[in-house]
């Protein structure tokens, strides 16, 4: 053995040692605005097609070592100024005028198809967002900067952790979506979604983000159905030095007896060469302050509800719309159901039925809720949020081309999510660790990420503490004894079998509270008699190794691609969402994939070119059938206008929790897909229905054969499927008009969604009629055909004096066919067939969900001038989002979301002596609270003023 390292380490030093030299000839000089000749500081300059480069000094001035005395082309680029290309081929002075662009349209993108192209000339709709974007934007963070993007709808789950969502089927977890940062995927190992700036980059450290609406698993593999965002950080060679950022904000104004709430946001990056080869970075962000509190206390909206909707009995009961009338008064109110307060809940063991024959005549059949407690009284943090980023990276050139990095990624924070129901992750940490080779046409990449994810479900939390201090039957018996001695009073009938109730900060709601969310969802609470705790564990690993391979050089007649990729994920959830093998063992899942693409450029004089492209790609997971998802595309440029058109497939492998989740025993709760998760489920045994069937049962509209015809069947689980095409066009018109349009039609198959069902308690469909079943959240592919139909304009236009307005709009609309288990179309309630209607109508949502949760328009207006003066820049945003029908989970509801409205402005100004920029600024600074899902947070104004220092000692 020692022999052989001594062998390969003397070929790794002769290698190394035999390395051409960097330093071959020497180019110097200045760069300057054009137009009044002063230097300009921190322009990038950049060999063409490699990774070497620098940045200039503060006085525009700049050295760069070339690594051969070939011809090379040197890329010079900045903030708000048109890129040049300058030819060099030996040591030589090279000073460089840069002229003012208000618009940018040649900027470079590798999202798109893995390799370097003009955002123009890109085969697919992509959307970059840079230094510039990121300066002038009002929003408080790069991340946030997307909500600027046409057709992006982010959903804020927290302050830190937003979702994002495009092309319809918006959801709080996306899982529909894959976010890449520096190659690696941002998203929970275990849970299958990623949770955005908790687990994010630095601020200071991101260089660029990148954004494919749509599919994309022709060359980033399965779960890119409905886009990828691939964020990039700033390397060691180009950036250095140190860069600084301070952060002072307040949201939560206008809150009587709550805000305003101040939060405080700072960040450090560092970043020094050491010699011409090695390069290292570190940075790092904190970031506290308190969240915005999900405080709709209005009676909740929600299909649980008897005769929620509202019907044409002329036409068979067909629904025209939501017929329940929410009243907010628990005084006057049996079935008060708070939105944003649990242990009430109507559906989730927040209720009691009184029998038909009941003592009290006027409580017969009568379902009514107990007193819950709010989302703040739960959490017990006054809404406390923090987040820690930090990143680390040592970088070495092997060769002039070839450049070798391992890097280290932290994210570290609390947070509140929104699936079927809402929960707390007080303390999430999740690590990263990257090591790759990359030149310029190969990568060689592998890294691993592992969490601890830890939260409790707060709905079910709050209902274990109702029913530890008083049982529910015990509390709707001394309900009704009150309300019969009162004259019918509700409130103080609820008065009454409250007293002596945990209240919140008590002792005793703290131990219980406290004993619950600490103990897993298989283990019984220490104290507490036959109580399940409300903690889940999610702990999984991710290891992931891949590699691509540009044979460029090589071939003449067309560019090939090639790329390959392998990945195993290791549950670690304690049997608490993922079952334990019958060994007592966690799960793994292993994936592999790989993948071709092809493309050649013809041209046709100097102002026609046709570019063609096919890529084909392979993926196997171990526990369903492989698949090939395949693109074609091209675009036709004629001078400035360029012309793209592609068609696509991709498909999803369903995260480890809708493929293995169980609830705990006897509750309800999310089911996955895998056999493994329905025996436990007791599925085969005990068969469960469709909450929409069982309804229709149980009114008479379905027989009791025509019922079990429709069982979930546990045996039908396989990847959920679409296929995209689209075309669109951009162009830069005189150098003042950028245009970006594109219309797309999706068609999905085998959707994945955890829908509602019912299952019986004893096994019998006559249990449905006594209410005498557990609801089940079952991960199933549906029957239905789906489609989604779209398009969008972007325009950005430059008034002159460094003025520009740009406007963007996106109009999505989803359609639905349904089937029933037999693949036949369903009627509605008039009998007519549902073929391509809107998932939103009424009288299709009445038959079932289907988590569409997409406005179908929105658009977005911005006023800017980064250069007022030559310290003087501002943005101003207008943003609309259009109402949208909302399906969500157990615990949320049904309902109609407003459309809102935020206008978001900034002012900055440089103070150059000290390489800094202030900037004071806010979102929605005319505080008009809003939501952007039902039952999560109300958004309101954040108003911040930041002072940046970059690169200062370089």
């Amino acid at each position: 053995m020692k022999s052989i390292l001594t062998n390969w380490t003397g070929l790794i030093f002769l290698i190394l040692s035999a390395v051409p030299g960097l330093a071959q000839s020497l180019v110097s000089g200045k760069v300057t605005d054009a137009s009044s000749g002063k230097g300009l500081p921190g322009v990038s300059i950049v060999i063409k097609g490699r990774t070497v480069g620098t940045i200039s000094d503060a006085d525009g001035s700049y050295r760069l070592t070339l690594p051969t005395t070939e011809p090379i082309t040197l890329v010079f680029s900045y903030v708000g100024y048109k890129a040049q290309e300058k030819a060099v081929a030996s040591a030589t002075e090279l000073n460089v005028a840069l002229e003012e662009s208000a618009l940018l349209a040649d900027e470079i993108v590798v999202s798109a198809s893995r390799v370097e192209e003009s955002i123009t000339k890109a085969a697919v709709t992509v959307e970059k967002l840079g230094p510039r974007q990121f300066q002038q934007s009002p929003a408080a963070t790069p991340f946030d900067a997307l909500q600027n993007i046409k057709g992006v709808d982010l959903l804020t789950q927290s302050l830190t952790f937003k979702s994002v969502n495009l092309r319809g089927f918006g959801a709080n977890n996306n899982n529909r979506f894959v976010q890449l940062t520096d190659g690696m995927d941002n998203r929970s190992p275990g849970l299958g979604f990623g949770f955005g700036n908790v687990a994010g980059v630095p601020d200071l450290d991101i260089e660029s983000i990148e954004l494919i609406p749509g599919a994309s698993s022709a060359l980033y593999g399965p779960d890119a159905l409905q886009g990828l965002m691939l964020t990039r950080t700033k390397s060691p060679f180009d950036y250095l030095g140190l860069s600084a950022q301070v952060k002072v904000g307040v949201n939560n104004v206008g809150k009587d007896g709550f805000g305003p709430k101040p939060y405080l946001d700072f960040s450090a990056r560092y970043a020094r060469q050491i010699g011409q080869r090695f390069a290292f970075k570190v940075s790092f962000q904190r970031l506290a302050g308190t969240d915005f509190i999900a405080d709709d206390y209005s009676d909740r909206l929600t299909r649980a509800r008897s005769n929620f909707f509202a019907v044409d009995a002329d036409r068979g009961g067909i629904a025209t719309g939501i017929g329940y009338v929410p009243n907010n008064d628990p005084n006057t109110n049996f079935e008060y159901d708070g939105l944003n307060i649990y242990g009430d809940d109507i559906n989730a063991g927040g209720a009691f039925r009184f029998p038909a024959d009941y003592r009290v005549p006027a409580l017969a059949g009568k379902l009514v809720t107990r007193t819950g407690y709010t989302e703040l009284d739960l959490v017990g943090n006054e809404g406390k949020v923090f987040n820690n980023r930090a990143n680390v990276s040592l970088h070495y050139r092997i060769t002039r081309d070839i450049e070798a990095s391992v890097g280290w990624y932290y994210g570290n924070g609390n947070f509140i999510r929104t699936a079927g129901f809402r929960e707390y992750f007080p303390d999430y940490q999740r690590h990263q660790v990257k090591a790759e080779v990359r030149g310029k046409d190969f990568f060689l990449r592998a890294y691993t990420t592992r969490q601890k994810a830890e939260g409790y479900n707060i709905g079910q939390t709050a209902a274990i503490i109702n029913n530890a201090w008083k049982p529910l039957n015990q509390w709707a018996e001394d309900f009704a004894t009150a309300f019969a001695a009162n004259g019918g009073n509700i409130g103080q009938a609820r008065t009454a079998a409250d007293q002596g109730r945990f209240l919140p900060g008590s002792a005793g709601f703290d131990q219980v509270k406290d004993a619950v969310t600490n103990t897993l969802t298989n283990q019984n609470v220490p104290g507490l008699i036959n109580i399940r705790g409300t903690r889940a564990r999610d702990n999984s690993e991710l290891r992931h190794y891949e590699g691509m391979y540009n044979f460029r050089s090589l071939f003449d007649i067309v560019e090939l691609v090639v790329g390959a990729s392998l990945r195993k994920y290791v549950i670690n959830t304690a049997g608490t969402a993922v079952p334990l093998r019958a060994d007592g063992s966690e799960y793994t899942i292993d994936e592999y994939g790989a993948y071709a693409q092809a493309s050649k450029e013809f041209r046709i004089g100097s102002r026609v070119s046709l570019k063609p492209t096919v890529a084909v790609r392979y993926d196997k997971n171990e526990y369903f059938e492989g698949g090939f998802t395949p693109r074609a595309s091209a675009v036709l440029s004629l001078g400035a206008h360029n012309f793209r058109g592609s068609w696509q497939s991709a498909f999803r492998n369903p995260s480890p929790g809708q493929l293995f989740a169980v609830p705990p025993a006897g509750r309800g709760g999310e089911v996955g897909g895998a056999r493994v998760a329905a025996e436990t489920a007791g599925l085969f045994s005990n068969p469960a229905y469709l909450e929409n069937d069982v309804r229709d049962f149980v009114a008479g509209r379905l027989t009791e054969a025509q019922l079990r015809s429709r069982a979930y069947d546990p045996t039908r689980f396989t990847t959920e499927k679409i296929k995209t095409w689209e075309v669109g066009y951009k162009t830069l018109l005189f150098n003042k008009l950028y245009i970006d349009a594109f219309l797309y039609r999706s068609t999905y198959s085998d959707f994945i969604a955890a829908q509602n069902f019912y299952q019986p308690n004893n096994g019998q469909i006559a249990d449905f009629s006594t209410n005498a079943f557990r609801s089940l959240q079952v991960n199933f592919n549906n029957y239905n055909e789906i489609f989604v139909n779209g398009w969008g304009l972007g325009a950005d236009y430059a008034i002159g004096k460094g003025f520009t307005v740009a406007a963007n709009y996106a109009r999505q609309v989803g359609l639905i066919t349904l089937r029933d288990a037999q693949g036949n179309v369903v009627k509605d309630r008039a009998g007519a067939e549902v073929v391509k209607r809107r998932m939103s109508n009424p009288e299709v949502s009445q038959l079932g969900r289907n988590f569409f949760i997409s406005p179908e328009n929105r658009y977005n207006l911005t006023l800017a001038n980064p250069r007022l003066t030559p310290k003087l820049g501002f943005a101003v945003t207008y943003r609309w989002t259009d109402r949208m029908w909302v399906e969500q989970g157990t615990t949320a509801g049904d309902a109609w979301l407003p459309s809102w409205t935020s206008l978001d402005a900034q002012v900055s100004y440089k103070l150059p002596s000290l390489k800094s920029i202030v900037k004071v600024g806010g979102s929605n600074i005319l505080n008009q609270y809003y939501s952007q899902g039902y039952g999560l947070a109300q958004i309101g104004g954040l108003y911040y003023v930041s002072l940046t220092f970059d690169q200062i000692s370089r």
